[in-house]
């Protein structure tokens, strides 16, 4: 057991011990209730104490210790109830069919962007487009390293949450929402990304987190109403983060409908065979992982659903690579393209081990 697991289960022994003392004092003096409700505070005044916001040095296990306090006290106070989370290699199915992460430099999709500066895409899962930053594998990465580090599930009221969230991410019928949180150090998600933290790698980190933050996917209707009752736009996380010297303390919360992604609409990611392959590769090895063992697809609508922007004779080039590299890790049992590029479109057929 990691040092800040065992760090968390020793808070939440105290929380309960503190609350069972809570309720016993209010049953001696007559009460029935809780006290009411504070007036709402701003998330950051919520999870971070005024201790762990002004000091700026280097941050230590008791930042999180406290933080971890705060959160538990919300709970008390009947804000949600939480149940943990064994968190694994797996990622929303629904985000490895729709080209959000695209395969190459931010600075190049511009061309790809209508007159809304939004990335528009089409496959035979969605339509829609994606408002915000421009997205790419290195933030994929770092979006499934922050979902293996998940810590709790929290169901209650959306206003009630340490970040509030929408009412229509309200399912129907249903009072309450739920989100999965967790806080961590920026360090944790260096060591999930396997990279060396410090420098200018915490740099760009954090830039990627905060990227994931103002990201919004806009769905057709039809497609939305599998997930929300009213609106379009789906963020992924909320975050609220305090930097330090050479670090940083991040609250991290995903959204209802990431989290009913997580919890019941999932693909596993075999990680370590991830991290060896290029950033094309990692495109094509997440889509085909949310796919059957035996799987028929066209090249070029490969190519549309995991947003290659470089030219189609470059993705085959990148595409036979990586096929012979999945083989040669005994990920695949078997691959073909038949066809000829010209009469016959190439078709991709390939067999998991």
């Amino acid at each position: 057991m990691s040092k800040l697991n065992q760090t968390l289960e020793k808070i939440q022994r105290n929380a309960e011990v503190a609350k069972q003392r809570k309720a016993a004092k209010i049953v001696e003096e007559g009460g029935d209730q809780l006290p009411p409700q504070e007036k709402p505070k701003q998330p950051k005044d919520i999870l971070f104490s005024e201790q762990t916001k002004t000091n700026r040095g280097r941050p230590s296990n008791s930042v999180i210790e406290q933080a971890q306090l705060n959160l538990f006290r919300i709970e008390e106070g009947g804000g949600f109830v939480s149940h943990p989370i064994k968190p694994d290699s797996s990622f929303p199915t629904f985000l490895t069919r729709i080209p959000i992460f695209v395969p190459g430099l931010r600075h190049t999709q511009s061309k790809l962007l209508d007159q809304d500066n939004a990335l528009p895409f089409n496959t035979s899962w969605a339509k829609g487009r994606k408002h915000g930053p421009p997205l790419t594998i290195y933030d994929e990465d770092t979006l499934i390293a922050i979902g293996r580090l998940r810590q709790k599930r929290l169901i209650g009221e959306p206003s009630r949450m340490p970040v509030p969230v929408a009412q229509f991410y309200k399912q129907r019928d249903k009072h309450d929402v739920s989100v999965h949180v967790l806080y961590c150090m920026l360090t944790d998600i260096q060591r999930e990304c396997d990279v060396k933290p410090g420098g200018k790698n915490n740099e760009l980190r954090i830039a990627s987190i905060k990227r994931l933050a103002a990201t919004t996917i806009e769905l057709e209707q039809d497609i939305a109403e599998n997930f929300v009752n009213n609106g379009t736009n789906i963020k992924l996380i909320d975050v609220v983060w305090q930097e330090y010297t050479d670090n940083a303390v991040l609250f991290i919360q995903f959204t209802p409908i990431m989290a009913r992604w997580f919890d019941k609409e999932y693909t596993f990611i075999n990680l370590e065979l991830r991290r060896k392959l290029s950033d094309p590769g990692k495109a094509i090895h997440r889509y085909l992982s949310s796919h059957k063992k035996n799987h028929i697809i066209g090249t070029k609508k490969l190519m549309s659903i995991i947003g290659y922007p470089r030219p189609y004779n470059k993705f085959l080039v990148d595409l036979r690579t990586t096929l012979k590299q999945l083989s040669e890790e005994k990920w695949l049992a078997h691959y073909s393209l038949d066809g000829n590029g010209r009469t016959k479109p190439y078709v991709l057929t390939t067999i998991r081990a």
